[in-house]
């Protein structure tokens, strides 16, 4: 199994089978025509995150821009140190997730800094069909960016089976206590709800992350508890497509279920800021597949496929790119667009289109990969939403590199 320099430390990762998937039809455009004066919205009715954007509780390695229909997350990828542990456990192969001949490194062997910039629309646009994910699927706000439940045979859950190991007489986790860990290229990313970003949400502090984490019951950190100073939805960063992610608490202070959320963790709920509701991803503190997002509900940015691109570099032992994502759009302004909320659709599940399993597609595996689409400019928010999606034939084009590339090999 090839490996670059930074998997050559045996940090393994989360890669899940990645293709495009149809999804069931959501809301029709006759739904939308039903929106009141009152606030009543519905899947289809634009969706403004200005306000959730400007509630993050962001960390003093992120900076953020508005831009007219768009904002840019520009972070070094390297969280304050109390949301790392320092050291981690790692498996002889990333292919097979064990303590069975695992060492363990410290958190400064692997670490790098990513120089993230990515840029998002302020206005997400629901999408009827879901979009498989895989490598950095969102960011957060600590500056680190969130993957899938998976990890590199697309098989193992990371929360799941999660392991311990001790060398030297250090004891260390796959993942810490936070549900995250170091991946290719020295990046840092959570595979589940990182009860230490809602507990620094919610008080502006939070406990130092510990190597070593608890593997009794089929829970991770006790969230509800985590939440106690707020006891309403706690907004811990956005996916790709725009759309918030948040803990698992509802606006009436119940823990919201899996059983609650669509295929890719999604729901339609109140959220602070956001009365009548509003889409957004859910992260579960269980130790399942379900711990994380599984697909896109919503038309994924061009700042997905410039992750991709970035994990393609990592799997091939290059470094980060100078500038890696995507820049903010040209113009002038920062107030929100009209319109909020975006409801459920009916059925969430997704199914592969029409020759999706056929094979890869022209040129996926060839050495010479074209950069990633330019940044958008623009100056209203709908053309600016358009021109900051990314590309479907890109990101299964990307996805099948990243995989060829890397053989799985990420973490």
């Amino acid at each position: 199994m090839r490996r670059g320099p930074a998997l050559s430390l045996g940090v393994a990762c989360l890669l899940g089978a990645s293709i495009l998937a149809g999804g069931t039809k959501g809301a029709s455009a006759a739904a939308a025509q039903r929106a009141r004066a009152d606030g009543h919205v519905t899947v289809t009715t634009a969706q403004s995150e200005v306000t959730a954007i400007a509630r993050v509780r962001w960390t003093s390695n992120v900076k953020i821009s508005m831009d007219n229909g768009a904002w840019t997350f520009a972070s070094d990828g390297i969280p304050p140190s109390q949301f790392t542990a320092s050291h981690y456990a790692v498996p002889t192969n990333p292919l097979d997730v064990s303590a069975v001949g695992a060492g363990v490194i410290t958190t400064s062997q692997v670490l790098r800094d990513q120089n993230y910039s990515f840029t998002l629309p302020t206005t997400p646009k629901y999408s009827s069909t879901t979009t498989t994910n895989l490598g950095a699927i969102g960011v957060m706000l600590d500056g680190a960016v969130l993957y899938n439940p998976y990890e590199a045979n697309r098989t193992t859950v990371a929360t799941h089976d999660n392991f311990s190991a001790t060398q030297n007489g250090t004891t260390a986790s796959f993942l810490d206590s936070c549900d995250g860990h170091p991946g290719p290229g020295g990046q840092y990313h959570y595979h589940g709800l990182p009860d230490c970003l809602v507990q620094y949400a919610t008080t502006g502090t939070n406990a130092q992350t510990t190597s070593v984490t608890s593997f009794s019951g089929t829970r991770t950190a006790p969230v509800a508890k985590t939440n106690a100073t707020a006891r309403k939805p706690v907004l811990v960063g956005f996916a790709f497509d725009g759309y918030g992610i948040y803990d698992n608490i509802a606006m009436n202070g119940r823990v919201i279920g899996v059983g609650s959320l669509d295929s890719c963790n999604g729901i339609f709920s109140p959220v602070p800021g956001y009365p009548h509701g509003v889409y957004h991803y859910v992260l579960e503190n269980v130790k399942s597949d379900r711990s994380s997002l599984n697909c896109y509900h919503g038309v994924v940015s061009s700042a997905y496929t410039r992750a991709l691109q970035n994990s393609i570099n990592a799997a091939a032992g290059g470094s980060p790119p100078n500038g890696a994502g995507s820049g903010p759009p040209s113009g002038a302004g920062s107030g929100p667009p009209s319109g909020a909320g975006s409801g459920p659709p009916s059925g969430a599940g997704s199914g592969p289109p029409s020759g999706a399993g056929s094979g890869p597609p022209s040129g996926a595996g060839s050495a010479a990969l074209p950069a990633a689409p330019p940044a958008a400019s623009t100056a209203s928010t709908a053309s600016t939403a358009s021109s900051l999606a990314a590309n479907p034939q890109e990101i299964v084009r990307l996805t099948y590199a990243l995989e060829m590339l890397g053989d799985g090999d990420l973490c």
